[in-house]
């Protein structure tokens, strides 16, 4: 089964979604990016969570819901991508 997004739609939509809605447009994110040097908190990310499984219509599970998948755009993506 072809999957219909990639991981760098993915992480497209997170930078754009974090710009557009938590971050000042001005702050420089890359998929690499650390969200605590970017200055988001626990609320940021879940909020973030929350549009990605509405926005992918995918349920992460709770198992997944980590450190090292909560700590960049990239693994954020990579571990929504599973899901996909």
């Amino acid at each position: 089964m072809d999957k219909k997004f990639s991981e760098q739609d993915i992480c497209n939509e997170l930078i754009s979604y974090v710009k557009n809605n938590i971050v000042d447009s001005s702050i420089s994110i890359s998929n690499e990016t650390p969200f605590n040097q970017i200055g988001l908190d626990s609320s940021s990310i879940i909020e973030l969570v929350l549009f990605i499984e509405r926005k992918f219509q995918v349920a992460i599970s709770e198992g997944d819901l980590v450190p090292d998948n909560l700590k960049s755009v990239e693994a954020l993506a990579r571990c929504t991508y599973k899901y996909i």
